[in-house]
């Protein structure tokens, strides 16, 4: 049994040149990332190590509020601005890509303004009996704006 890694006429790819040295491996992961790229408008750079942040983030918090530092009651409500962020950063991405708020965008861009109204209300103390109603009359007349946007072909 031969090696798939090696080259030759039996182990050419379909669609490379006989005995052209092509690995078969290679080019369909080259395939695979030119797909990917092409789906999400993004390249394969890994971005900042956003949880490790959050994790020295919180750790410097509580270690000031152990040291007598007077911290807001509600400082955790910020960590909601963490995914409230990135849905927005990923509405603004598919924006990029298709031009439009409608389709895949929407979804993103909901959560993410939904989060961040929830972070606000909760860190600056708002009464929940009043903003609940509204954060659902926000969802609501985003789910009609959606629909009435004529389909996508």
């Amino acid at each position: 049994m031969s090696d798939p890694n090696t080259t030759g006429p039996a182990n050419d790819p379909p669609g490379a040149a006989p005995g052209s040295g092509a690995n078969w491996r290679d080019m369909r992961r080259a395939e695979r990332q030119a797909r990917r790229e092409a789906r999400w408008g993004m390249s394969d750079d890994r971005g900042m190590p956003v949880g490790a942040l959050i994790l020295i983030a919180v750790g410097v918090i509580v270690l000031l509020g152990n040291f007598g530092l007077q911290i807001p009651g509600h400082w955790w409500s910020v960590l909601l601005l963490v995914p409230a962020v990135g849905l927005l950063v990923t509405a603004i991405r598919f924006y990029r890509v298709d031009n439009t708020f409608a389709g895949r965008a929407m979804g993103p861009l909901i959560g993410g303004l939904v989060l961040l109204a929830m972070a606000l209300a909760i860190f600056f103390g708002l009464d929940w009996g009043v903003f609940w109603p509204i954060v659902l009359i926000a969802i609501g007349a985003g789910i009609i704006v959606r629909r009435g946007q004529p389909p996508r072909p």
